[in-house]
């Protein structure tokens, strides 16, 4: 029979884990779900892995998908991290980019009470869902003479 983890030891991928469980405050809650989250959307806007390695000289420590990506998306060159592959959003779509990472950088803080919860962050989801909905529904309708 294998034994169960003790509640005090961290449970989880590198990468994923909530800092703050990781650094002994050993208690889990519905926010450390909502951290590993936040690292999944990065994950997605930016096509890279949770912890990057740097596999040229083998000393410099492991890397995090979110030291990358927070500075960027703070300082608005969300460009900078995006999928190169994936053609610049238009307008509307770069708002919606904006807001779902927006929603990521918060679901990555270091502190758990800055943390939202996964109610708040499907709000965020839903709202850059619709915007992308109304930039569809504005692209489809036809064009009318101006005469």
């Amino acid at each position: 029979m294998g034994r169960r983890p003790r509640h005090r030891d961290p449970v989880g991928s590198i990468g994923y884990i909530d800092p703050e469980h990781c650094d002994g405050l050993n208690v889990l809650t519905a926010k450390n779900d909502v951290y590993g989250f936040g690292v999944v959307i990065i994950e997605l806007l930016t096509v890279k892995r949770a912890i990057l390695k740097d596999a040229k000289d083998g000393i410099t420590p492991l890397l995090s998908v979110v030291d990358l990506a927070v500075p960027a998306i703070l300082a608005l060159d969300l460009v900078k991290i995006l999928d190169p592959k994936v053609s610049p959003p238009d307008p509307d779509e770069a708002l919606a980019v904006e807001l779902v990472a927006y929603s990521a950088v918060h679901c990555v803080s270091l502190e758990g009470k800055n943390i939202p919860t996964m109610a708040d962050i499907v709000l965020n989801l839903e709202r850059a869902l619709a915007i992308c909905n109304l930039s569809l529904i504005h692209i489809s309708e036809p064009t009318r003479p101006l005469y």
